[in-house]
């Protein structure tokens, strides 16, 4: 399965991406689209995002990540990535970059298969670049105490299980709680840009799976 997934996964994207329609399933309360509205907090900063999937045991796994406690996303869950810099070539090299220096992940062992549709985050004002990188195996993560808590693996497969989804009561920046959509995975809850990049690649999946 693994290979002929990984292949299958990359036409699909080849054949257009499900987009904000994929999206908006978990959206937090509020968000009508994806697109950059002025707001007063200048032009939005840009950032690159991995999204690593790898076999292990017949199985597809991605790696996502516990930020540290600080910034308007400390202590959320997040695939590894950052800010884009000067001496980037472009975003996939950002996203390289960063889960270099987040969990160690070596670039030479990941293999680019296509990119999300980038997504723009109110709150820190980015326009984030999703990639979808796969490697042959796991590969070990260091991570970096100053950036990341901490790691976990989920299998693909559980994006597409109903009780995988629900409604939690979060606090966000501002200090409001809400009630946002979410997925519950490995006892974790992601929601925000994370959860709705995750939207789209469960959408992605199910076309390769044919459900």
């Amino acid at each position: 399965m693994p290979v002929d997934f990984f292949e299958m996964l990359e036409l699909e994207i080849h054949k257009g991406l499900p987009g904000w329609e994929a999206q908006k399933r978990m959206a937090p309360p509020g968000r009508t689209h994806n697109r950059y509205t002025p707001s007063g907090k200048g032009e939005p900063r840009e950032s690159g995002v991995l999204v690593w999937l790898y076999p292990q045991e017949g199985k597809i796994y991605l790696r996502l990540i516990i930020r540290a406690e600080f910034g308007v996303h400390g202590g959320q869950v997040a695939f590894p990535g950052g800010r884009k810099e000067e001496n980037d070539k472009g975003f996939w090299n950002t996203a390289l970059r960063e889960a270099h220096e987040e969990i160690g992940l070596s670039p030479d062992k990941i293999t680019r298969i296509g990119a999300l549709t980038p997504l723009y985050i109110p709150p820190s004002n980015f326009w984030v670049h999703p990639f979808i990188g796969t490697s042959e195996k796991p590969e070990p993560s260091i991570i970096s105490k100053a950036e990341v808590q901490q790691y976990f693996d989920v299998d693909i497969m559980h994006l597409l299980e109903p009780d995988s989804k629900g409604e939690k009561l979060i606090t966000v920046s501002s200090g409001e709680k809400m009630n946002v959509p979410a997925y519950i995975l490995e006892g974790h809850i992601v929601w925000g840009a994370t959860a709705m990049m995750l939207s789209e690649l469960e959408v992605l999946t199910r076309r390769v799976l044919g459900s």
